[in-house]
């Protein structure tokens, strides 16, 4: 007989992987100690998610569809510029209030146990794409991959997020210099 689903259990068990990973580190966080984090029996993670590999999986998508949700007023109509600003500046709000999503989400990427599968496009990532193509069309950078592109580009936010995680007073500063200094790159100037 199956046994009965709660998705409560199952977020509480993302929320405890998330919190022991980041703790931890990916290969020093057993599935006991998520379960015991979570606060179920660890037979009934293995109910949600067959293996580790799969919980982490889960993890990863999660962590990624959560950017989604912190684009209530994205700017459809403005330039690239304005758009890529925007993701830019929502990156680094969510990257400076909860930095251990980050850090997980580095430690899963690194990991090697998640498959392309998993990089399906979301709606951050096509709208991304969209405004570096439009930011190098014509420039020195035409022809870059948009995915190469975005890598460089999330790789200096990452940076600019550490940086003020441990210089708060500097937030602003690194956050306009930060993306001047990406767009500048883009625009080719």
């Amino acid at each position: 007989m199956a046994r009965h689903r709660s998705e409560d259990k199952r977020k509480a068990i993302l929320d405890a992987a998330l919190r022991v990973c980041a703790e931890r580190g990916i290969a020093n966080a057993p599935t006991s100690a998520i379960s015991k984090a979570a606060g179920v029996a660890e037979g009934s993670l293995f109910t949600y998610f067959k293996t580790k590999d799969e919980l982490m999986t889960e993890l990863y998508l999660e962590l990624r569809m959560e950017f989604n949700r912190h684009l209530p007023d994205f700017p459809h109509g403005k330039d690239a510029r304005a758009r890529l600003k925007y993701i830019w500046d929502q990156y680094l709000k969510l990257g400076t209030a909860h930095p251990e999503q980050l850090k997980v989400l580095a430690q899963l990427r690194a990991s090697g146990t998640l498959l392309k599968d998993n990089e399906k496009p979301t709606f951050v990532l096509m709208e991304l794409q969209k405004a570096l193509r439009e930011a190098v069309d014509g420039g020195k950078l035409h022809g870059v991959p948009p995915e190469y592109l975005v890598l460089m580009l999330r790789a200096q936010a990452e940076q600019s997020i550490e940086y003020i995680n441990a210089h708060p007073e500097s937030a602003e500063l690194c956050r306009e210099v930060g993306f001047e200094m990406v767009w500048a790159g883009l625009a080719g100037r």
